[in-house]
């Protein structure tokens, strides 16, 4: 069970888990690649104080809708509570173009420390790579 998350290992969670669908799909690891956030409301589960924060200043469809976010952006914006982070994000490779990867991450609303998160068994949490 991961107990400490800072920026950077988020970071090196979410490569790995890009690097596991870009090698389950046979698709070149030098190509270029966005993000799409979808931020996901769980039903039955209720958002404590920093959550809705987060979610009606940033994570929120007018600001999301139709953006493409670089790796430092989506980190940032993930991990801007840290060592609260999304109690789960799938990764999901969205689409294909020509030197451009686009994957989609759908994350929880709900910012929970480290020994919270989901998807331990991964090694990679929270993170869950979505084929």
């Amino acid at each position: 069970m991961i107990k400490y998350l800072d920026k950077a290992t988020f970071k090196e969670h979410l490569l790995i888990t890009l690097n596991e669908i870009l090698a389950s799909q046979s698709v070149k690891l030098d190509l270029k690649y966005k993000f799409i956030l979808v931020p996901i409301k769980e039903s039955g589960k209720s958002l404590n104080s920093t959550d809705e924060y987060l979610h009606r200043g940033m994570l929120n469809e007018k600001n999301l809708n139709g953006r493409e976010l670089d790796l430092d952006t989506v980190v940032n914006m993930l991990t801007c509570r840290i060592p609260l982070c999304p109690i789960w994000i799938k990764v999901l490779l969205k689409e294909s173009r020509e030197d451009l990867l686009i994957f989609e991450l759908q994350t929880s609303l709900r910012f929970r420390k480290p020994s919270e998160l989901q998807n331990q068994e991964t090694g990679h949490p929270p993170f869950k790579a979505i084929y």
